[in-house]
C-alpha cells in the first residue's frame, strides 16, 4: 500500500496540553502504574500503529531551580516502559529517546540489543545530542558541549554502536532486525544532517500542510544528496487533535481544555520552557525580555526570535503565555470531526507533506481513545490504514529495509 499512512504514538505523561492533565478523562494519577501502559499499549496496538514513542530529560523540570507546582509533565525512564509495555503486545515498535553526549556505544549497544531481543524486534532509538543546558551538571560537566561538536560526537556513537550490533547479529543468536531502527527529531541545519544521513524515520512539527510539505522535501534531497535513498526514510510529523460531532463541538471541546488553565498555569509552562522563573510576573504586564534574556540558560538568539515580535506588541505576559499554551512545541492541532480529521490526514498524505503522522493525544487516555475509536476505522475503510500489521517487527510495520549502512 504505497499510500498507507503511518502511526505513531507519543504516549508519554500527560497529554499534549499542559492543562490536559484536569480534564475529567484524564488519569494523570496512571503515569506511575503498570495497568495505565498496558491500557495505552493495547489501544495503541488496536490502532494498527506503527509505534509507540517516549521520550527523555536528564535534567529536573523547573526554571532556574524552582520546581514546577501546577505542572503534570512526569517523564521516565523509556527504555524501562517500553520494554514493559512489550511483554503486553505483540506487534507494535517501541522507540525510546536516549542522548549520545551522555551515553557510550557499548552502553547504548548493550540497551538497545536487550530491547531488540527483549521485543522480538520491536526496538527503535530515537537519537538526541541533548540540547538543556541544566543537564551539564548533572554528569560533573559546567556546560554542555557546543552543538556542533555534539553533533560531530554523536555520528562517531551511532557509527560504533551500529559495528557492535553487527558484531553481536553475527555472534549470534542474531537480532531480529538487525539493530534499533534509527530515529532523529533534529530540526536545525546540522540536525537535519545528521538525520539525513543516519535516521530511518524523523520526527519533526509541521502547522501547516505547507510547513510539511517544504521539511519532506528538504530531508528527502538530503537523504539522496548523500546516497541513501530517500523512499526508505518516513517523515512523521507531530499532530494533536479535539474531536467533536461537529466542527463548532469540536472548538467548544477544545476551549474547554484551555479553560482548565488559569494564568499561573500558562506563566509556568511559559517559564519552564523559556528556563527562566516568571511566575513573580505580574501577567497583566508586559513581556519581560531583558529579565528572560538575562536569565535564561537557552541560547538567547531563539529565546529572543521567540519573544521579541509579541513584545513589540505591547502583549501582556499573560496574553503570550494563554497563547503560548494553545500551540504547544509548534505542532499541528486539528479541531474538527472524525470525518474531517480523516480527510485531512488523507489531503497531508497525497500532497507529500508526510509519510504519516506522530499522534500526541491532548489529554491522556481520553485523546487517545477517541482516535483510535473514531478515527482509525474511517481511515481503514478508505483503505489508507492497515487493518492487521504485516510482520513481527518495526521494520516491517514501517516498510523498511531489513538493514541500511549508516552514512559517516
Amino acid at each position: 500500500m504505497d499510500n498507507q499512512i503511518h502511526l505513531w504514538a507519543f504516549l508519554q505523561g500527560i497529554g499534549f496540553f499542559p492543562s490536559g492533565w484536569m480534564h475529567p478523562r484524564a488519569r494523570p494519577e496512571g503515569v506511575f502504574a503498570m495497568d495505565y501502559y498496558a491500557r495505552v499499549a493495547a489501544l495503541a496496538e488496536q490502532g494498527r500503529f506503527d509505534a509507540i514513542v517516549f521520550g527523555d530529560q536528564l535534567q529536573s523540570r523547573g526554571a532556574g531551580g524552582r520546581t514546577p507546582e501546577r505542572m503534570a509533565m512526569p517523564t521516565l525512564d523509556p527504555v524501562s516502559l517500553l520494554t514493559a509495555m512489550a511483554a503486553v503486545t505483540r506487534h507494535i515498535g517501541l522507540v525510546a529517546t536516549v542522548s549520545t553526549t551522555y551515553n557510550t556505544p557499548e552502553m547504548l549497544a548493550e540497551r538497545f540489543g536487550t530491547m531488540e531481543r527483549i521485543t522480538g524486534g520491536r526496538s527503535g532509538w530515537n537519537i538526541v545530542t541533548t540540547a538543556h543546558p541544566a543537564t551539564a551538571p548533572n554528569f560533573g560537566e559546567a556546560d554542555l558541549p557546543p552543538k556542533d561538536e555534539r553533533y560531530r560526537h554523536a555520528k562517531d556513537v551511532v557509527a560504533k554502536a551500529c559495528e557492535l550490533w553487527a558484531a553481536m547479529d553475527q555472534e549470534g543468536p542474531a537480532l531480529p532486525q538487525g539493530r534499533p531502527v534509527l530515529v532523529q527529531a533534529g530540526q536545525s541545519a546540522d540536525g537535519r544532517d545528521f538525520a539525513a544521513r543516519t535516521a530511518e524515520a524523523i520526527f519533526c512539527p509541521a502547522a501547516t500542510i505547507e510547513a510539511g510539505i517544504d521539511f519532506r522535501n528538504d530531508l528527502r534531497a538530503r537523504v539522496a544528496d548523500v546516497g541513501r535513498n530517500p523512499d526508505a526514510v518516513r517523515i512523521m510529523p507531530g499532530l494533536s487533535c479535539v474531536l467533536g460531532g461537529t466542527e463548532e463541538e469540536a472548538r467548544s471541546n477544545h476551549a474547554a481544555i484551555l479553560d482548565l488553565a488559569d494564568d499561573a498555569l500558562g506563566i509556568e509552562y511559559l517559564s519552564e520552557s523559556l528556563c527562566c522563573d516568571l511566575t513573580g510576573f505580574d501577567p497583566a504586564g508586559q513581556i519581560p525580555v531583558d529579565t528572560i534574556l538575562a536569565q535564561t540558560l537557552l541560547p538567547k538568539a531563539d529565546i529572543a526570535r521567540a519573544i521579541t515580535p509579541a513584545a513589540e506588541k505591547g502583549t501582556p505576559l499573560g496574553e503570550f503565555a494563554a497563547h503560548f499554551m494553545r500551540h504547544p512545541r509548534g505542532h499541528n492541532v486539528f479541531l474538527g470531526t472524525p470525518e474531517q480529521m480523516a480527510e485531512m490526514m488523507i489531503a497531508w498524505r497525497d500532497a507529500g507533506a508526510c509519510d504519516g503522522f506522530t499522534l500526541q493525544p491532548s489529554y491522556m487516555p481520553g485523546g487517545l481513545e477517541d482516535f483510535v475509536e473514531q478515527v482509525v476505522p474511517i481511515l481503514q475503510a478508505r483503505g489508507r490504514l492497515r487493518t492487521e500489521y504485516p510482520g513481527s517487527t518495526l521494520r516491517a510495520s514501517l516498510g523498511l529495509p531489513a538493514r541500511e549502512t549508516v552514512t559517516a
